[in-house]
């Protein structure tokens, strides 16, 4: 008995040994790439992203693309046509590929929801591709879904710089695209909706400020499931739902801010969404287990002040169980909204039938 509370003794030690080893380790920049992106975790395995139909798409309803960035990078995206420009089709379903004027041609009939999927897996993971059928049979929207460079069949290593260059591709060739059938710029940003998911919601956030810096306004913004910023979630995350990062170190703030200085991806949502004037759209559950859901309301109340207003200007009403919206309008700029589920989780939003409903109302759909 004696010898088993000797050995007790040193179990402190040794978790205190282990937490300052994943500390160190965290301090390295190719530990921080892969567990901020697991890029390198493929799901589903043995992806055919040249048959989308495999994974619940329509029939030909969808055209696998190739992206080629500014950096010398290829990243892989779907398109997915809108449930109008898909029914219009003779025959229908269709028996055989469609050609590429079809599609460029939706991209001028209707919306498009340009989305950026979370970390982890590719753009044929199965709640992603239910989100692209919801945008695209209940909103009637064209679907664009990347894999960022390293993931998926796209080349290259992921970085936050890199994937808001792969996110300012994609953009850049929906714009391209559509002035070939007659949009100028501003007609293009009037027509494309911004959705990100998780991580996405920081590249979103980070491509929304890039653009608006340009005098370029999306039609909207739909953040599902944000955080503040990877600096300030790491104080809350768990690796695999249990092991705390920085939390620990709430008590010591210097020692803290000192292994936040080392983070090499900080993907600054509120920063970047600072100067933004496009709708925008905050989705985010109580019962989310990966990013807590009160990111989402620092995320709210951070645009309620760069607009100069005060909480007076929210606007709130109870849904009983389903959740709370709160919204505000801004003077400059288009009207705010947060809906804080009562469920939902962290992967179930971009689907779900109400949520579906606030993206139509945001865009104007």
């Amino acid at each position: 008995m004696n010898k088993l509370l000797t050995r007790a003794h040193y179990v402190p030690i040794l978790v205190l040994l282990v937490y300052c080893g994943i500390l160190a380790l965290l301090t390295i920049p190719v530990v921080q790439r892969e567990l901020l992106f697991l890029h390198h975790v493929t799901m589903p395995l043995f992806p055919d992203y040249r048959n989308p139909q495999k994974y619940g798409l329509g029939p030909f309803k969808t055209r696998n693309l190739r992206l080629s960035t500014a950096d010398g990078e290829e990243i892989g995206a779907w398109h997915i046509l809108p449930r109008s420009s898909y029914k219009s089709l003779v025959p229908f379903p269709p028996q055989r590929p469609l050609s590429g004027d079809v599609f460029d041609k939706a991209l001028g009939e209707r919306p498009t929801v340009l989305y950026f999927h979370g970390n982890a897996g590719t753009r044929a993971v199965t709640h992603r591709v239910r989100s692209y059928s919801a945008f695209s049979n209940s909103l009637d929207c064209n679907v664009v879904a990347i894999d960022y460079r390293g993931f998926g069949d796209s080349t290259g290593t992921p970085s936050e710089q890199g994937l808001l260059r792969d996110a300012r591709t994609a953009y850049d060739f929906l714009e391209h695209t559509m002035r070939r059938t007659g949009f100028t710029k501003e007609e293009t940003a009037k027509n494309v909706i911004l959705a990100g998911q998780s991580l996405g919601t920081g590249v979103v956030s980070g491509l929304a400020g890039q653009l608006e810096n340009e005098g370029i306004r999306p039609r909207a913004l739909v953040l599902i499931a944000p955080f503040t910023s990877i600096t300030e979630l790491l104080t809350s995350y768990r690796i695999l739902h249990a092991i705390p990062i920085l939390k620990p170190l709430n008590a010591i703030p210097p020692i803290q801010r000192y292994f936040q200085s080392f983070l090499a991806h900080p993907f600054d949502s509120i920063t970047a969404l600072k100067n933004t004037s496009s709708p925008t759209l905050i989705l985010h559950s109580i019962d989310d287990d990966i990013i807590p859901y009160s990111q989402s309301a620092r995320v709210f109340l951070s645009i309620l002040a760069s607009a100069s207003l005060k909480s007076e200007s929210i606007e709130e009403t109870k849904y009983g169980r389903w959740g709370t919206i709160r919204s505000f309008k801004r003077s400059e700029g288009g009207e705010v909204v947060w809906w804080e589920g009562g469920n939902g989780g962290h992967n179930a939003l971009g689907f779900a039938e109400g949520t579906i409903d606030l993206i139509a109302r945001i865009a104007d759909l």
